[in-house]
């Protein structure tokens, strides 16, 4: 990681990926400084994530209440299932970054039940299957590494694991950082990851924040309407954390890698 000097003035040309200026919502009014990653890591892609102007819709194509909530919209499908909820958008996340990167072999995730359920076991035909309140896997036609075969992998993935399993299969983080996930383990439970992040040239840190939420719907970058001048970034700290759509207060900090 390495880091690098940016202004406001350079920001204020940056446009989203149909022409939408993003200047008035999405850059800083100071100068500040700001991590850069190498171009293939899982950081520089969380941080280079295509975010437009738009309206977060369920899984039923209906626009959900509370659109103040969110500062721009992920360019990911949600799927017609209520599945993709708030741990599922963020596997969604890991997934497409390794599936970009062709690192297919990787792509995984345990069940809350504890059983591990890779991409790879699905394209060979391994599918879960439940009797008597067992989880057993059964032999079905393979498939190719597609992006529809991951879709319909994740979809099966979203039916079986949540923040309580995903908490569990990730690994312990210090402190906030681009990557970094915000999470409260539970039935129901929630959680955010980390973007993006820059420090004021008064020393300050501020933090983007992704998630998905309940019922299935877009994925969304979360607006900050407790200190608007500064939205979408965000303050954190680890006592308690309150956002445009959740309090965390007994929440662990993970991360993928």
């Amino acid at each position: 990681m390495r880091i690098i000097f940016c202004c406001a003035a350079f920001a204020a040309c940056m446009q989203s990926s149909d022409g939408t200026l993003l200047s008035s919502t999405y850059t800083p009014t100071d100068s500040f400084t700001k991590p850069t990653f190498e171009k293939n890591s899982w950081p520089h892609f969380l941080q280079h994530l295509t975010i437009t102007k738009g309206t977060v819709v369920d899984y039923k194509g209906k626009a959900v209440d509370h659109q103040w909530k969110q500062a721009g919209i992920l360019n990911y499908d949600v799927g017609n299932r209520n599945l993709q909820q708030c741990a599922d958008a963020l596997m969604r996340l890991r997934a497409e970054y390794l599936f970009e990167q062709k690192r297919y072999a990787e792509i995984g995730f345990h069940f809350t039940s504890g059983h591990y359920f890779s991409f790879t076991d699905y394209c060979k035909g391994k599918r879960p299957v439940v009797k008597n309140n067992q989880l057993n896997f059964r032999q079905y036609n393979s498939s190719t590494h597609t992006h529809q075969a991951l879709r319909s992998y994740l979809d099966i993935v979203y039916t079986y694991a949540g923040t309580i399993s995903l908490c569990k299969e990730l690994k312990p983080a210090t402190d906030f950082a681009v990557g970094v996930v915000i999470i409260t383990p539970g039935s129901p439970g929630h959680c955010s990851i980390i973007i993006d992040e820059k420090t004021t040239a008064a020393g300050k840190k501020l933090f983007k924040l992704v998630e998905g939420y309940s019922p299935a719907q877009t994925m969304y970058m979360l607006s900050n309407p407790y200190q608007p001048s500064q939205s979408p970034w965000y303050e954190l700290n680890k006592d308690r954390i309150v956002t445009a759509s959740y309090e965390f207060t007994n929440f662990v900090l993970r991360k993928f890698e």
